[in-house]
């Protein structure tokens, strides 16, 4: 009897390796294609006017983009009351980017809209 317990003892060691040894395995994982970069991507300084209640509201900064679908502005900083700091990315070209900040320019809750350099300082869109 002895025997037929060291060899299902064996048995269980090789197998609980086995089952280790499975879960150690590295398992090939296919990842996502990469996303090409957004061919336009301006950071925007946009002013409102005082009678909008919340100028970092994601609602009011996704309206500002009216029909342009393809476009998405990501809200940066809210600098104050007025001020806000946004991102703009799209598939461009520059003069379909500048089309969208033209259009939020002409939105009636907007009173300027100035493109921001990396440095910080504003340029007129």
């Amino acid at each position: 009897m002895r025997v037929g317990r060291i060899a299902a003892s064996s048995r269980a060691v090789v197998t609980a390796a086995g089952a280790a040894l499975a879960l150690l395995t590295t398992h090939t994982v296919n990842a996502d294609e990469p996303v090409a970069p957004p061919q336009c991507s301006m950071r925007l300084s946009v002013e409102v006017t005082p009678d909008v209640p919340n100028p970092g509201n994601g609602a009011f900064i996704s309206s500002l983009l009216g029909n342009h679908t393809d476009y998405q502005l990501f809200l940066l900083r809210v600098v104050d009351d007025t001020h806000v700091n946004l991102q703009l990315q799209g598939p461009g070209p520059a003069e379909r980017c500048q089309a969208v900040v033209d259009s939020m320019r002409n939105d009636g809750r907007i009173v300027g809209a100035a493109k921001v350099n990396p440095s910080g300082v504003g340029a007129r869109a």
